[in-house]
């Protein structure tokens, strides 16, 4: 009967005890569950998206859709930017949108097209600050950088200018001049070269970049480029080194200015904006800085 007994109480000791093994298991695997469905769902939670800033790309004298248009495709296939839309001003100023804009697209590229593509820097100026305005009412654009090749470069600089720090345009960030005639075309002419306070002979259209130059928003940084051929003109071939370096003495009270002059065979003034150096050179001071 003893016997019977303590095989029962053990029994009841041995179920006992497992019983509390499982229940214990189960506690650790619930909060194990528990822990993974935690970092699920923090996992799920997404980070706010950031509002990118666009670019504008605006080409020069007699320029086309081609003149920029393979420096954007070779930003956007080194998955630095991508291309949204194409903006062509018409004659008459309107314009004719196509593309689409998404504002967290990672940095999205926007292409100017001039119809009247021989116009003065006067009418690119005010087509500019049509696109402008546009992009600020209808896209929602409150800012945005810019690169603008020869006239574009120009037309653009006039354009900070006048728009300053209007609230009815987006602020302009960052401007790229690449090869921008700023005092003129005067190739091999020593007068025009540039000394410590400025260019020893000023043209009537850096005159005026002076004149207006307390316009310019402090909070801009600027990057001009130049070309040097090294065939004894000091030029591109179109614009004197020193007619495009005379941007450090108009833009001399921003944020931050920077110039670099690339030499040789692909320094040319229409093999500018499509040297790889240069596109190098643009996305990192457009977009590396910004982190």
């Amino acid at each position: 009967m003893k016997k019977i007994i303590f095989l029962i109480l053990a029994l009841c000791l041995l179920f006992l005890g497992f019983s509390f093994i499982f229940q214990t298991m189960d506690k650790r695997n619930a909060d194990d569950n528990k822990a993974k469905q935690t970092v699920k769902a923090k996992a799920d939670v997404k980070k706010p998206r950031e509002i990118a800033i666009p670019t504008l790309f605006v080409h020069g004298y007699a320029g086309t859709k081609n003149s920029l248009g393979g420096m954007i495709k070779r930003l956007e296939s080194q998955n630095d930017a991508t291309k949204s839309l194409v903006i062509t001003v018409k004659s008459d100023g309107t314009l004719d949108i196509t593309g689409n804009y998404d504002k967290f697209s990672h940095n999205p590229l926007i292409q100017v097209l001039f119809e009247n593509n021989k116009s003065s820097m006067v009418n690119q100026t005010e087509w500019l600050k049509t696109v402008g305005k546009a992009l600020k009412s209808d896209y929602h654009i409150t800012k945005m950088n810019a690169v603008g090749h020869s006239m574009g470069g120009v037309s653009l600089t006039n354009y900070v200018e006048q728009t300053g720090n209007d609230a009815a345009y987006p602020t302009l960030e960052k401007l790229v001049l690449i090869g921008a005639p700023l005092n003129g075309l005067a190739i091999g002419n020593s007068a025009y070269d540039l000394t410590d306070t400025g260019p020893k002979t000023e043209t009537e259209r850096y005159a005026n970049f002076i004149q207006h130059q307390a316009s310019i928003p402090k909070s801009l940084e600027v990057y001009t480029i130049a070309g040097d051929k090294l065939d004894g003109t000091k030029s591109d071939g179109s614009v004197p080194v020193s007619s495009a370096l005379s941007g450090k003495f108009i833009f001399s009270d921003i944020l931050n200015y920077e110039e670099k002059v690339f030499e040789g065979g692909n320094a040319g003034h229409s093999k500018l904006h499509e040297n790889p150096e240069v596109d190098a050179v643009i996305g990192d001071f457009l977009w590396i800085s910004n982190g």
